[in-house]
């Protein structure tokens, strides 16, 4: 009965990741409009994902070595990238046009292992009792919404149209599942490996706010919309900070 408790919760939470949805009524050209200011939040949603929440985590399980495995994160999408350039630089010989998709498969895989983590700690809990594991459902959900948000945003501008990245971001948010699973059949022992992924998973996170989205608002050059991107950034730091304070525990 416990197994599907765990199951309906982390369900929940990656429908979380549907929310999207809403703006698919607004139009792309509205949409396109306020990208800018979008690229801002996101920047901060991960920035502040990075340094309140994952990096904290790790660092009880690993003190130190937690910096190590950021870097790994951090250099292995640095190859990621590389990567997907050198493709997309071979689709264009071939005729094609340049596009922005390795933010959006980056994102994608990033948030794939950070999923799964949340999946994991939802199993966790929910295996030491019921009361324990409902307070950290919500918790978790409280900090995905403006996470699922983020990501649903990067996938536009990566360059998915709406329904795509509504369907990308779900399948996604579907590893949660898949890690509340894995603790179950494996059960504790499977957390063992959990803060290396943790380390991991924010380097993924810094790199693609700090090499694909932060220079990105450099681009425009205008006072007014470099001051709404800095609010915006910051409105997105700060709402981790308190989601990573107050309401995680």
């Amino acid at each position: 009965m416990v197994f599907v408790y765990a199951l309906s919760a982390v369900t929940i939470v990656s429908l979380l990741s549907l929310l999207g949805a809403v703006f698919i009524v607004l139009q792309r050209k509205i949409l396109d409009s306020i990208t800018t200011y979008l690229l801002a939040f996101s920047s901060g949603i991960l920035l502040g994902t990075t340094f309140y929440d994952l990096i904290p985590e790790g660092y009880n399980a690993l003190q130190g070595n937690i910096y190590t495995w950021v870097i790994v994160g951090l250099v292995a999408f640095f190859i990621l990238e590389k990567f997907i350039h050198w493709h997309s630089h071979v689709e264009e010989m071939e005729g094609g046009i340049p596009s922005k998709k390795h933010v959006a498969y980056l994102t994608l895989i990033g948030d794939g292992v950070h999923n799964f983590l949340d999946g994991a700690i939802i199993g966790v809990t929910f295996l030491t009792s019921v009361p324990l594991g409902v307070a950290t459902t919500i918790a978790v959900i409280a900090h995905e919404i403006p996470h699922e948000l983020g990501d649903f945003f990067l996938l536009i501008y990566g360059g998915f149209n709406n329904k795509k990245a509504l369907w990308y971001n779900f399948l996604s948010a579907l590893t949660a599942v898949v890690g509340t699973v894995v603790i179950f059949v494996f059960s504790k022992d499977v957390l063992v490996v959990s803060p290396y992924l943790i380390g991991f998973a924010a380097g993924n996170f810094l790199y693609i706010a700090a090499s694909d989205l932060i220079p990105e608002l450099h681009e425009k050059r205008n006072v007014n919309i470099s001051i709404m991107q800095t609010i915006f950034l910051i409105i997105g730091i700060v709402l981790m900070w308190i989601v990573s304070t107050h309401l995680k525990g």
